[in-house]
């Protein structure tokens, strides 16, 4: 599976999730809020904007390599070059 999301698309807005499932056990993620359209509403109890959500691994290994492969992609939103062949 491949998503894509765009420049256009991306927020700085980050959410903290926790979902309890029918079992009780607690899923927790973080959620990367996308630029969505003025038409949709978000009140606390049914929030539909557009968003990418990652949950969290269950062991605290593998909870470290995610945070390390999110590091990276920081270390490429800082050091990518410009932009080219813009006038």
């Amino acid at each position: 599976m491949r998503i894509n999301v765009y420049s256009q698309e991306l927020t700085s807005e980050v959410i903290t999730v926790a979902k309890e499932s029918n079992t009780g056990i607690v899923y927790h993620a973080a959620q990367l809020i996308l630029h969505s359209s003025e038409r949709l509403h978000h009140p606390p109890a049914d929030d539909d904007r557009s968003a990418v959500t990652f949950w969290l691994p269950k062991s605290q290994e593998r909870r470290e390599e995610m945070a390390q492969a999110f590091e990276r992609i920081a270390a490429v939103f800082r050091e990518a070059p410009p932009e080219t062949g813009l006038d």
